[in-house]
C-alpha cells in the first residue's frame, strides 16, 4: 500500500541498511527511522527493489573515493512506487542536490509525477533503504510490462554501458568491440546496446556456466565463437579467434571491467584509434568482507602480487599507438545534469529488451548477496525486493 504524505508530516517508519567503510560485517539494519517530508523538487519513493553494482562493494570495503565518511547507506539505483512528491516552492528539501541546475531541473519536473506512479532511479547512496527520498530528475516511469527487479537493474548498469561505448567510445555500426564481463549486468545491457547500433561484438566471461546465458540472450546476434571463457595463458590467442571469426583486424573499443591480467592483451588487440574504456577492476576486487584482510599473507599476497604488477601505460608511447585509455565513474554525473538527463533519454529511446535479472535476495539478506556479488560468479543482475506489510 502506497505512503501518503501531508505537508508538515514526516514519512512513516522506514528501515535502511547503515555502516562505517571497511567491512561487511558492519552492516546493520536500521529500524524505524523516518525521512522528513518531500521537499521542494524530491519525490517520496516507497522502494520495492534495489539494483547492486561493484561501487556498492567498494564503498561497502572503503575502496570508493566518493564514498561518504562516517556512517552512511550503500546503494545508487532502486525502483519502487511515489508515494508523496513536493512540488511546493515553500517546502524545505533535505536532499543535497549536485549542483544549482540539478536543483533547477528537479523542480521543474517533479510535477510531472503522480502518487502510484512506479518508478526506477538513480542517487548518490542511499538506496538501501524500504524508503527514499530522490531528486525528480533522477526518475524514470518503469515501461508497463517491466518488473519492480527489471526496473531497479536497468538505469545504472545501462548508463554506465551507453557512457562507455557511445559517449567515451564513439562505437559506429560496423564496427567491433570488446565486452568484459559479458554475462553480467552490464554486459549484457552493453551487447544489446551494440545490437541496436550494429556493431560487432566479442564478450568474455569468466567460466563455462555463462556462456549459455549469453546465447540465450541474443540468439541472432552473438555465436558461441564470440564468446571467450578467459584464460589467463592463452587469452591473446583467444581474442584473435574472435576476431578472425568476425572478420575484424582488431577492436575499436574495449570495454573494461576486469583489468589486471587480461587488460594489455585487449588493449594490444586494438586497432589504430582505437579506445580502451575502463570502469572497474574485478580482477582486483578483494573477496574478503573486511578491506584490512588483504594484508593477511594468507588471503592479501595475490592480490598485492596483482596490484604491484599491473600493467602499465606509457603516455608517450600513446600517440605511436595511435590508441585511447579512458576511465570513467558515473557518481560525477549527478552535478553533470544535462548529460545524464541526455544519456536516459537515448537509453529509453533505444527501446532495448528489459534486463536480466539474475539473483534476486530478500532485503533483509543484503550482506549476503553483496557477498555473492563481490565473488564474480553472478549472472545477470542481482536485486534485492522489498515485501512491504
Amino acid at each position: 500500500m502506497t505512503t501518503t504524505v501531508r505537508s508538515g508530516a514526516p514519512t512513516a517508519a522506514r528501515r535502511a541498511w547503515v555502516l562505517k567503510a571497511g567491512s561487511v560485517r558492519s552492516m546493520r539494519l536500521k529500524e524505524k527511522c523516518q525521512l522528513p517530508r518531500p521537499g521542494f523538487g524530491e519525490v517520496l519513493v516507497q522502494v520495492k527493489a534495489i539494483g547492486l553494482n561493484f561501487a556498492d562493494v567498494f564503498s561497502v570495503l572503503g575502496l570508493y573515493s566518493a564514498t561518504p565518511s562516517g556512517e552512511f547507506t550503500p546503494g545508487l539505483k532502486f525502483s519502487g512506487v511515489v508515494g508523496a512528491i513536493g512540488t511546493d516552492p515553500g517546502l524545505e528539501t533535505s536532499v543535497e542536490f549536485a549542483s544549482v541546475e540539478a536543483r533547477r531541473r528537479a523542480e521543474k519536473v517533479a510535477g510531472n509525477f503522480r502518487v502510484g506512479d512506479r518508478v526506477s532511479g538513480v542517487m548518490r547512496f542511499g538506496a538501501y533503504s524500504t524508503e527514499v527520498l530522490a531528486p525528480a530528475h533522477q526518475l524514470r516511469k518503469i515501461p508497463a510490462e517491466w518488473t519492480f527487479e527489471q526496473g531497479a537493474a536497468f538505469n545504472v548498469q545501462a548508463l554506465t554501458s551507453y557512457y562507455g561505448l557511445k559517449a567515451l567510445g564513439d562505437v559506429k555500426p560496423g564496427q567491433t568491440v570488446l565486452v568484459h564481463s559479458a554475462a553480467g549486468g552490464c554486459g549484457l545491457l552493453a551487447l544489446g546496446i551494440l545490437k541496436a547500433i550494429g556493431a560487432k561484438a566479442v564478450g568474455t566471461v569468466g567460466t563455462k556456466t555463462k556462456v549459455d546465458v549469453i546465447l540465450n540472450r541474443f540468439p541472432d546476434y552473438i555465436k558461441r565463437e564470440q564468446i571467450i571463457v578467459r584464460d589467463r595463458k592463452r587469452f591473446p590467442a583467444q581474442l584473435r579467434e574472435s576476431l578472425d571469426f568476425l572478420e575484424s583486424e582488431g577492436f575499436d573499443v574495449v570495454l573494461d571491467a576486469v583489468g589486471g591480467d587480461f587488460f594489455r592483451p585487449g588493449f594490444d588487440s586494438l586497432s589504430p584509434g582505437g579506445r580502451h574504456i575502463i570502469y572497474g577492476a574485478a580482477d582486483l576486487t578483494p573477496q574478503a568482507d573486511r578491506v584490512w584482510y588483504i594484508f593477511n599473507p594468507l588471503v592479501g599476497l595475490r592480490l598485492a602480487y596483482k596490484y604491484l604488477t599491473r600493467p602499465k601505460v606509457d603516455p608517450l608511447q600513446l600517440p605511436a599507438d595511435n590508441k585511447s585509455v579512458m576511465g570513467f565513474s558515473l557518481i560525477w554525473m549527478f552535478s553533470h545534469v544535462n548529460v545524464l538527463l541526455d544519456l536516459l533519454e537515448a537509453l529509453y529511446a533505444m527501446d532495448l529488451d528489459p534486463p536480466l535479472v539474475g539473483q534476486v535476495f530478500d532485503f533483509e539478506d543484503a550482506p549476503k548477496a553483496i557477498r555473492l556479488f563481490q565473488s564474480g560468479v553472478t549472472t545477470g543482475k542481482v536485486v534485492l525486493k522489498i515485501d512491504h506489510e
